[in-house]
């Protein structure tokens, strides 16, 4: 049934408000879905944040027959082998949204995810969003209808374009968003070994800390059944990174940035261990809280900070003059004031030390609060 025009435009004006309400990313994006699923009906529905450095999913949301077993699959099996430079191209064409069956030319079936995941479960016509801000993806969403049940119309792909943008600005919102933080002094990295099926064969005290913040364990979690799904993307990224095909995906980083349950940012890192007699290679998660310069650039991220803004941010946190920094990135010294003047106006302050204050130090690491 096709939702009237009524519905649909009180749908989109509800949506719009909760992206500018604050909320943390998963609460937006589950609320966001559930207004669209009354103005745009759809059986099931799989929602996620993105690192905007990494350009990683990190947290996955759902509804229905996608659960934690076909988010695994996912990563597993579908993200880096199509969806990974499906949504990069999105991205940098800047189009945010998607239908399955104009992507596959009528024949859905192509589509990995298809195949591994919604045919299997009796699904079909998907409509697909890319919340990005610039060339930057901050989230997205896959909307998921019935087998037999008629494709997203356009005025239902409008209207998720007319959300999308909205939906990008508020998850890129709620990095910025002043919540309560962990202030436990505990900073051990902790670390996850993983055997080729994706069983725990080691972990460390403090790695079961720090995924216990990112999420529930499941009763089966040495079995790797029950682990959060950030570190499957870290483990998916790695095998990537590994088989790279090209010069830039050689140099990408396995690595993503994500915020626990107490509030604080954790970086995971993924790596491989070499083989040796008795035992094969293994995959292994490094879990750490990430670091201020780390969630500088994050945050810097959310401020829209252009690249040349951020490299005289980052020399004027090292505590280089002006002059200093126009002999490092040979521009005049009249446009370094320029650049910072617009960072000043985009944060928010009005000085040097409020700005590498506000970004490297404010909210980011809790041992400083104490």
């Amino acid at each position: 049934m096709v939702a009237s025009t009524t519905v649909r435009e009180r749908g989109f004006a509800e949506a719009k408000r909760l992206c500018y309400a604050g909320l943390d990313a998963p609460t937006l994006l589950r609320e966001v879905a559930g207004l669209l699923g009354r103005a745009a009906p759809f059986e099931t529905y799989c929602a996620f944040t993105n690192d905007p450095l990494s350009g990683l999913p990190t947290q996955l949301v759902g509804r229905g027959a996608l659960g934690p077993k076909q988010h695994r699959t996912y990563i597993e099996n579908v993200y880096f082998e199509e969806d990974f430079d499906g949504q990069r191209m999105m991205v940098q064409s800047r189009r945010s949204v998607a239908l399955l069956s104009e992507v596959t030319e009528g024949k859905i079936e192509r589509a990995l995810a298809s195949r591994e995941i919604t045919i299997p479960l009796g699904l079909g016509y998907e409509l697909f969003g890319v919340c990005a801000l610039g060339r930057q993806q901050w989230g997205g969403i896959s909307l998921i209808r019935e087998r037999g049940r008629p494709d997203f119309d356009a005025r239902e792909v409008e209207l998720l374009q007319r959300i999308i943008p909205h939906l990008g600005t508020g998850l890129k919102a709620a990095i910025l968003c002043n919540e309560a933080v962990e202030t436990e002094r505990e900073s051990v990295p902790g670390v996850l070994i993983l055997d080729d099926r994706g069983r725990v064969v080691q972990y460390t005290e403090a790695a079961e800390r720090w995924l216990r913040d990112l999420g529930d364990l499941g009763i089966g979690w040495l079995e790797g059944d029950g682990l959060p799904n950030p570190v499957w993307i870290v483990v998916g990224a790695l095998k990537k990174a590994l088989g790279a095909e090209t010069d830039r995906d050689l140099g990408g980083v396995p690595s993503i940035r994500v915020r626990g349950r107490s509030g604080r940012w954790l970086t995971l890192h993924g790596a491989r261990t070499e083989p040796r007699v008795g035992r094969t290679g293994e995959t292994m998660v490094v879990v750490e809280p990430s670091r201020p310069q780390e969630l500088a650039w994050l945050r810097a991220s959310a401020y829209g900070l252009s690249p040349r803004e951020r490299a005289v941010v980052n020399l004027v946190a090292q505590g280089a003059s002006t002059r200093e920094i126009s002999t490092k990135l040979y521009i005049t010294e009249y446009t370094i004031q320029d650049l910072l003047s617009n960072a000043f106006d985009k944060v928010g302050v009005r000085s040097r030390r409020a700005l590498t204050k506000r970004l490297f130090f404010d909210n980011l690491y809790p041992e400083m609060l104490a």
